[in-house]
């Protein structure tokens, strides 16, 4: 049996509690999230905002099929509701807002 020890400075160690706390945060946001049926609809940007992605990562994605989404015309929203369920199914899904 062998041993190895790992050391982390200070700083690391600090960065690593404040991701933790930052997911634990989030999931605890999409866990307590109420939706608002008026509410429902998020444009793109919302869409990347709320899931703390870029626009360009959510087009992305919805070209993949990754997310749902709707179309009318040429104009692309997004459910609330839907993102959610999505975000509780698949919480690695969901980025930390710190970066």
């Amino acid at each position: 049996m062998s041993f190895q020890l790992i050391t982390h400075s200070k700083k690391d160690l600090e960065r690593i509690v404040e991701v933790v706390i930052d997911r634990l945060r989030k999931t605890e946001f999409i866990q307590q999230t109420p939706i608002n049926p008026t509410e429902d609809r998020l444009s793109q940007k919302e869409a990347a905002k709320f899931l703390g992605i870029s626009v360009t990562s959510l087009i992305a994605w919805k070209k993949k099929g990754k997310v749902p989404y709707f179309q009318i015309g040429r104009s692309v929203f997004f459910s609330k509701s839907q993102l959610l369920k999505l975000a509780q199914k698949n919480p690695g899904l969901v980025q930390s807002s710190r970066r």
